[in-house]
């Protein structure tokens, strides 16, 4: 036996807000446009609060902006640190260590010009940054050495000789 349902047209005519027509779902696409409009408005206001102004400018303002890659590797005597700085001048570093630890920081203004036919065009930015980054084991700070070659520095820090290991001495308990 059949049974007769009710035939409900979604789609009002009238274009009135009827309960069936709350309930049908928008175009999928229409979906995927919002969300690619939320991650864009995300993304450009992650890029605004942690990259400034510069991330407007491409990649190239993003570098400028962002902390140093750094690698500390464990040459049994020493340690080496090596850190990408890309546009850094050796005199815009800072680099203060002690036996515990190392600060690397560098304060860094760029400005540029291009003259065209009607216009002028000139950008100026400003970055700094400041790694602080504690050692395993104690290092000899007068003994540091430290290059900057095409954007890579690489600091040398010998390890601080460990005091002579001494006999246990055994305790007896009353």
């Amino acid at each position: 036996m059949m049974r007769k349902t009710k035939k409900t047209d979604l789609a009002s005519k009238s274009g009135e807000n009827t309960p069936e027509r709350a309930l049908l779902p928008r175009g999928t696409s229409d979906w995927f446009a919002e969300m690619d409009r939320w991650f864009d408005d995300l993304r450009n206001e992650f890029e605004r609060t942690f990259w400034g102004p510069d991330a407007r400018y491409g990649r190239e303002g993003v570098l400028a902006a962002r902390q140093p890659l750094v690698d500390l590797a464990d040459n049994g005597r020493e340690f080496v640190l090596t850190a990408e700085l890309p546009g850094v001048k050796k005199e815009d570093l800072d680099i203060q260590v002690t036996p515990e630890g190392i600060e690397i920081g560098a304060e860094t203004q760029r400005e540029r010009e291009d003259n065209g036919k009607d216009y002028a065009y000139r950008e100026r930015s400003y970055s700094s940054f400041r790694r602080v980054l504690p050692f395993p084991e104690e290092v000899l700070p007068d003994q540091v050495e430290a290059k900057l070659t095409d954007g890579v520095l690489e600091v040398r820090l010998p390890k601080k000789e460990p005091a002579p290991r001494r006999e246990p001495v055994k305790v007896r308990v009353e």
